[in-house]
């Protein structure tokens, strides 16, 4: 008869056991898929987030990025100083914008898509521009280029 009982205690206990053992895994399961999601979650809205942060802040500059592809490096050399200083304010918010977003898709914050896309525009705008690629020339010098998050200058621009 106390054999019986602590055979009854062990199975009692057991089953106790193996209950706790089922529920924790379930518990940790759900919790661990929850958990994905609203990471996943978190990262498209931070993906969102700096996507409209950098069109919003290029668009400010793309008429001027436009205007100044589209002359000679002669041209600008010619315009008054306070213009031509207005043009490199620009071409640095450029490089700004660039290099930031460099950073943030190192980090994994953008969909290779986006980032392949912006990566095309903006060597684009750099190839059309010997008056950019000299401004970032200069910027590159006495490894300048690491201020912009970068570990070689051509890390942005494929030809620089």
């Amino acid at each position: 008869m106390i054999m019986n009982q602590i055979d009854n205690n062990l199975l009692v206990g057991l089953e106790g056991a193996v209950a706790t053992i089922i529920a924790s895994t379930v518990a940790f399961v759900l919790s661990n898929k929850y958990y994905k999601h609203t990471k996943s979650i978190e990262h498209d809205r931070m993906m969102k987030d700096l996507f409209k942060e950098f069109n919003e802040r290029f668009d400010k500059i793309n008429n001027q990025i436009l205007v100044i592809t589209k002359m000679t490096e002669a041209d600008i050399l010619e315009l008054e100083p306070e213009k031509q200083l207005a043009f490199e304010g620009v071409i640095m918010d450029f490089f700004n914008i660039c290099s930031e977003e460099y950073f943030w898709n190192k980090k994994g914050r953008f969909d290779s898509e986006i980032w392949d896309s912006w990566f095309i525009g903006m060597n684009d705008i750099y190839d059309k521009s010997s008056y950019i690629q000299q401004l970032w020339e200069g910027e590159c010098k006495n490894e300048g280029y690491k201020s912009y998050y970068l570990t070689a200058k051509n890390d942005l621009f494929l030809r620089a």
